[in-house]
């Protein structure tokens, strides 16, 4: 049996943040709470909605302070914004940062407690159970998903906290492609990695669900031609279109199948490191990939198949190799570093990563089992 649920309502479009005063008088509201980040408000998206909720009779609130890798105590003082303001509908527009934040502002609002409460190391996806606050995300990264997927991740002390739970689903997702133009190439390139990593772990993870493949596989395809595009020239309307197509279509399927130790590695590194989580997933990617070879190998070469590598005369295990390797070269050419060390993470940063890495949630469904420590370790020691 499989179990699947492709919400919440998408609407997508270039140009269609215009359509955002609509869609909240659609879901009745009448004060609108914007969570955001200063660099989003600089550049002027944050007017713009206001601007549309204006025409349409909405009053609005603006919180700004959502951090890179957000910490627990900025999303409570986001709670309490939210209640002092009287506000009854959340408007996140930012990249994945903004959109986990306001989910878990969402949370805490109607259920009260702090992130960590929640965690999913320590509760069940129960935890989250009630009818939390409307939200529309509107992404203006393609990467993350978080506009489509029922988790969200916050940083407490040094460790990433993850939050499980159908109500965090954003109630519209709002994806205007033109709102990524004004991504650098940097950012381009770590969030189209994040969202190819979202791609292939929910391709390879150990459930079950032939719609979600659908999905990855679509995503992995659009990213591998149009990513190197929108990171050599950001005007690329095409390119940007289908990245954001992309990232949306990634977080689709990994909401249905979870990710692998990619992501369990990853989330150490920012909470650790303080490591960008698109970055961390890239440069980890290619050594997760080898590592789970030995029993991913058909789905490698039904990957490889579809990115329209000549295998010729290839093995399973030479075809398999070709994907990664095309990985590595995709990283490379645009401007991935190779190694964690160049980032700077220090090999003394390795052994505070290996526990938590090790229970993180997301190694539950990595094809190869178990994840152990000294697995970990290896991964870590790869990429280092």
């Amino acid at each position: 049996m499989i179990s699947f649920s492709f919400a919440p309502q998408i609407v997508f479009g270039y140009g269609c943040l215009n359509r955002v005063g609509f869609l909240s008088l659609f879901l009745k509201t009448q004060n609108a709470f914007i969570i955001t980040d200063s660099e989003i408000e600089k550049l002027g998206f944050v007017n713009k909605v206001q601007k549309y909720l204006e025409l349409s009779g909405i009053k609005s609130n603006v919180f700004n302070e959502i951090e890179p890798n957000p910490q627990e105590e900025t999303v409570i003082k986001g709670a309490k914004e939210f209640k002092s303001t009287n506000s009854d509908t959340v408007i996140a527009i930012g990249g994945g940062s903004v959109l986990d934040s306001a989910k878990i502002i969402r949370l805490l609002v109607k259920q009260g407690g702090k992130p960590s409460d929640y965690n999913c190391k320590t509760s069940t996806i129960m935890a989250v159970h009630e009818m939390l606050p409307l939200q529309i995300s509107i992404p203006t990264t393609s990467g993350t998903g978080s506009e489509v997927s029922i988790v969200a991740m916050v940083t407490s002390g040094h460790e990433k906290v993850t939050i499980l739970g159908y109500p965090l689903i954003s109630t519209i997702a709002l994806v205007d492609p033109k709102l990524t133009m004004s991504c650098p190439p940097n950012l381009t390139a770590m969030c189209g990695m994040d969202a190819l990593t979202h791609a292939i772990e929910a391709f390879i993870s150990l459930r079950i669900n032939p719609v979600a493949d659908m999905f990855s596989l679509q995503a992995i395809t659009l990213i591998y031609q149009n990513l190197k595009k929108a990171y050599l020239n950001g005007q690329d309307v095409i390119a940007r279109i289908n990245m954001s197509l992309a990232a949306t279509v990634a977080g689709m399927a990994f909401n249905q199948k979870s990710v692998g130790l990619v992501h369990a590695c990853s989330h150490q590194l920012s909470g650790q490191c303080n490591l960008p989580h698109g970055l961390a997933n890239a440069i980890i990617l290619p050594h997760v990939l080898r590592v789970n070879k030995k029993v991913s190998m058909s789905q490698y070469v039904t990957l490889a198949t579809a990115l329209g590598l000549d295998l010729t005369k290839l093995s399973d295990d030479e075809a398999s190799e070709r994907f990664i390797l095309e990985i590595e070269k995709l990283n490379k050419e645009i401007g991935i570093p190779e190694k964690l060390a160049e980032c700077g993470v220090k090999e003394s940063d390795i052994a505070a990563m290996i526990p938590n890495a090790t229970s993180d949630i997301s190694a539950i469904t990595n094809p190869l089992q178990p994840v152990t420590k000294e697995l970990v370790e290896s991964v870590y020691r790869a990429a280092l």
